[in-house]
């Protein structure tokens, strides 16, 4: 058995295709490997599991999308993220070591859709990191120095602290899968509730919604 990451690119030249490979390393590098040329927009990690068997799970996995496969000698396929996510996680055997168990999913594009103008425009990908101990959300930034050279900055915050119906339980609980999790972010996480606990908005966009009274439940109640 080969440990290694089995990963599922998307590309928004590429409108409704996925790209389902394996590597050993990390899968944004891949990602920035691929991006030649001859496509104008780079590959985006959408979601990536880690397996003890990664080169047996890609190949599970592109026999279970066969008839959805745009070419024979390619891995592209014409076939919806979230079912491919499913089928992935459903594919995958547990780990020997529980503590090396991992997924992640990027919730870039959603949040783009939403919150646009708010995002900072260093953040490059988001995406929810999860083991079967700890949630996390990791944010990737990106500067420019002298023109020539791209620094990267990853950092992860452990989404523990946020809490769910009432104080005791978890909001971002591991026991869920990554793609709960990840939904739950995009879809009940506010406005509000994001600039009080992560980074993704720049600060124009933080004193916005705070003195809005639609926007931050607190100045409802003032």
């Amino acid at each position: 058995m080969s440990a290694g990451y089995v990963y599922l690119l998307i590309n928004p030249s590429m409108p409704g295709l996925l790209k389902v490979g394996r590597t050993f390393r990390d899968s944004k590098a891949r990602a920035r490997e691929l991006h030649s040329t001859g496509v104008p927009t780079p590959f985006e990690v959408a979601f990536e599991l880690f397996s003890e068997n990664h080169e047996e799970l890609e190949k599970k996995l592109h026999g279970h999308l066969s008839e959805f496969r745009v070419s024979g000698n390619r891995e592209f396929f014409r076939y919806p993220l979230r079912l491919a996510i499913q089928h992935l996680q459903e594919l995958s055997v547990p780990p020997m070591e529980l503590s090396s168990a991992y997924c992640a999913e990027s919730i870039f594009q959603d949040l783009s859709e939403r919150y646009a103008p708010w995002l900072k425009p260093s953040i490059v990908d988001v995406r929810i990191v999860q083991t079967q101990e700890r949630v996390w959300l990791e944010i990737t930034e990106e500067e420019e120095i002298a023109g020539y050279l791209v620094d990267q900055t990853i950092k992860r915050s452990d989404l523990a602290f946020c809490s769910g119906d009432g104080h005791e339980s978890k909001c971002f609980s591991p026991a869920d899968s990554v793609s709960k999790n990840s939904a739950k972010f995009v879809e009940r996480w506010c406005p509000y509730s994001i600039i009080m606990t992560t980074d993704l908005f720049h600060d124009s966009a933080c004193r916005q919604i705070e003195n809005d009274p639609n926007l931050n439940p607190h100045k409802r109640d003032s």
